[in-house]
């Protein structure tokens, strides 16, 4: 049908139009998208290279400010708690040096007022001693105490007991837990008073979130490699389809060469199929 026009075309043009579907579209499509379509094709390899890398250096960059973050806070909570255990424990020293009877018959009110302050939660230990560090008032949830000496219960907060205030805020140990503890001497030295806390109360708040983060971390990585899969996927069948769309113009523009239409035609007289 054809086989005039096929021959007339010359054998060079029509190559030459297969050696141009070879880097990428054919027919009408080529000529509309083409430009588009050939820069994406010279910046495939490079995305192919970079976007793995890029998502890695995004997540070390994300997981580092979150990291520093949180230490952030971290410090920034442990820094608060020892100044509330340091001021209450100094108002309840200077309260029994303006007072005595603050560490007698009005301790529990002083122990009540003092642990009403608005940074005072309910895990915070308030504690009145006499000389000897034996304690005289505690708050109600640590009613064990009464009548034991702090350096009995305490391990490791010797400084405390020797210098009291300028000790400063201590890490010590309190039944195998780790806790804050600040003392405060009054000016005679015949009592003293202490604030403590457990460090898994001041941190509580702190762990849930950094949880929270590690989870949305996790969550945030994972969506990643999955979009970074399918990309790869869609990479891979988008040169799959132009593989085969690519072979099929490629048979059709041998067979114009060869003189042919490219196309099956059935003889019904002769109950034969041969190609045009």
């Amino acid at each position: 049908m054809a086989k005039a026009d096929a021959w007339g075309a010359p054998g060079g043009k029509a190559f030459a139009r297969r050696k141009a579907r070879g880097d990428g579209l054919a027919g009408n499509t080529r000529l509309i998208a083409e430009p588009t379509y050939q820069r994406l094709l010279a910046a495939e390899p490079f995305l192919r290279r970079s976007i793995p890398a890029l998502i890695v250096i995004f997540l070390i960059v994300i997981a580092a400010l979150r990291f520093l973050s949180l230490m952030n806070e971290h410090d920034e909570i442990e820094r608060d708690a020892k100044a509330v255990l340091a001021l209450a424990a100094g108002q309840m020293a200077q309260a029994i040096t303006a007072d005595p009877n603050a560490a007698g018959a009005n301790a529990v009110s002083l122990l009540e007022s003092t642990s009403r302050q608005g940074a005072m939660s309910r895990a915070h230990v308030l504690a009145i001693t006499d000389g000897t560090f034996k304690v005289i008032a505690v708050s109600p949830l640590s009613t064990g105490w009464q009548g034991r000496t702090l350096d009995s219960l305490v391990l490791g907060g010797q400084p405390l007991f020797m210098f009291g205030d300028r000790a400063g805020v201590m890490d010590v140990s309190i039944a195998g837990q780790d806790w804050f503890a600040a003392v405060s001497l009054t000016g005679d030295r015949r009592h003293a008073s202490a604030v403590l806390v457990p460090q898994e109360a001041v941190f509580d708040s702190w762990r849930k979130s950094m949880s929270l983060n590690v989870t949305l971390f996790v969550l945030t990585a994972g969506v990643l490699i999955v979009i970074l899969y399918a990309y790869f996927g869609q990479a891979a069948r988008a040169q799959a389809a132009d593989r085969i769309y690519l072979e099929a113009h490629q048979r059709i523009d041998m067979a114009l060469v060869r003189g042919r239409c490219g196309l099956w035609d059935w003889d019904m007289v002769r109950g034969k199929m041969y190609w045009s």
